[in-house]
């Protein structure tokens, strides 16, 4: 309550600035929004190598916000560039514009979600919490497993056990799903993630069978995917949202997987691009290459190891590589991690620490079928502070 209490109010203290919350723009480059916020554009072209190819991973559509003095001076401006850092543009007391990578400042909170069938799980689920994200997982989860059109009838409960990270009080990146289930004619159907990260039905077997493959033949490489990493010398964070694979100009580029192409062309420093969207529900990237294959649009079918380009070193780029990106939704995840795949049962420890995990959830899941609470969506909190630049914490102004 205290919390609540002290957020709300927030806007009464506010009465010198105010905050201007906004949305990266699709394709739109950090030099172009200096430029068109009559920011200097040195705060660009002084970064580091590392940092100016960060501003290159700001999602689309990512929730910003401009602190503006009384006298329209732009104070702040918090850009997320992943769901563990963000760029920190201030007006220092020199008078000047600087930036910097700082930490993302965020809360996360454990979350279940007992809902009943009224028309199909996807709305159920957005209906109850407004996240398309912890809706379109719940999908995702049970695709191939159970048919929501032919088999689900009006009142089928379904549980979701999940982390939720919150930033400016509301919801946050993606939510990590713990595990579900589902009920249908009095038969459960459940998921729980085992400490692989990978999902597993009740009797042990992975469900979800991932079949992403590596984008080039041989390939080799030289840069690991990472949210968030202090650098120990420079005292500075950096982050690598993808994996690069070192390889000739000229290397034939394949597609991770079946999907449909749904960018081809020049996106910002990532230099000539391509984008895939799977039936799996994630995107892959591929960038800085040397050109397409011939005839690849957007709306192109391709199928697992079709050619899609060359390795290039087009945009930022330091030299021949590919960047390979993988999102769910616009959230970044490690490439790597969907690549594995585990069918083989559990055995010795493993079955042990696997049942510890689904006697946990299932007891969960019966305590929120006998009690159906109700959800109720977060209160939408106004963006009325912002990040201070030494500690890094919320700060009222």
């Amino acid at each position: 309550m205290g919390r609540l209490i002290w957020l709300l109010l927030l806007p009464i203290l506010a009465f010198s600035s105010y905050v201007q919350p906004f949305k990266w723009k699709d394709g739109e480059s950090f030099l172009t929004f200096l430029e068109r916020s009559k920011l200097p554009l040195s705060l660009y072209y002084t970064m580091d190598n590392d940092d100016q190819k960060m501003t290159e991973d700001i999602p689309y559509n990512a929730n910003c916000q401009m602190l503006v003095s009384s006298k329209n001076t732009i104070q702040q401006i918090i850009i997320p560039v992943n769901d563990e850092l963000q760029l920190q543009i201030y007006y220092t007391l020199q008078k000047r514009y600087a930036v910097q990578v700082i930490p993302i400042v965020s809360e996360t909170y454990k979350e279940i979600l007992y809902t009943q069938i009224t028309s199909a799980p996807y709305d159920d689920i957005l209906r109850s919490t407004g996240s398309k994200n912890l809706a379109a997982t719940f999908v995702r989860m049970f695709k191939g497993r159970v048919n929501f059109k032919k088999d689900l009838k009006n009142g089928d409960p379904l549980v979701m056990v999940y982390d939720q990270q919150y930033r400016l009080g509301k919801p946050f990146s993606m939510p990590e799903v713990s595990g579900a289930m589902i009920q249908i004619g009095g038969k459960r159907y459940a998921l729980y993630r085992h400490k692989d990260g990978n999902f597993y039905d009740e009797k042990g077997a992975q469900f979800e069978k991932l079949l992403f493959m590596t984008p080039i033949r041989n390939s080799r490489i030289t840069s690991l995917f990472t949210k968030r990493r202090y650098h120990p010398v420079l005292h500075r964070y950096r982050a690598h949202v993808g994996v690069d694979y070192g390889a000739r100009p000229g290397t034939p580029v394949l597609s991770t997987g079946e999907g449909k192409v749904s960018f081809v062309g020049t996106s910002r420093g990532y230099g000539n691009t391509i984008k895939i969207h799977h039936v799996s529900g994630h995107t892959s990237l591929y960038a800085h290459l040397k050109g397409f294959k011939s005839g690849l649009h957007i709306g192109s079918v391709v199928k697992q190891s079709d050619l899609i380009g060359y390795v290039g070193s087009t945009g930022l780029s330091s030299g021949p590589h590919l960047h390979f990106g993988m999102y769910v939704g616009v959230t970044p995840i490690d490439p790597l991690s969907v690549m594995t795949k585990k069918t083989e049962g559990f055995s010795g420890k493993e079955h042990t620490a696997f049942m510890a995990i689904r006697s946990k959830l299932d007891r969960i899941f019966d305590k929120e079928l006998l009690t159906k609470p109700l959800k109720r969506k977060g209160l939408d909190f106004a963006n009325v502070y912002y990040v201070d630049k030494d500690s890094f914490k919320p700060k009222m102004f």
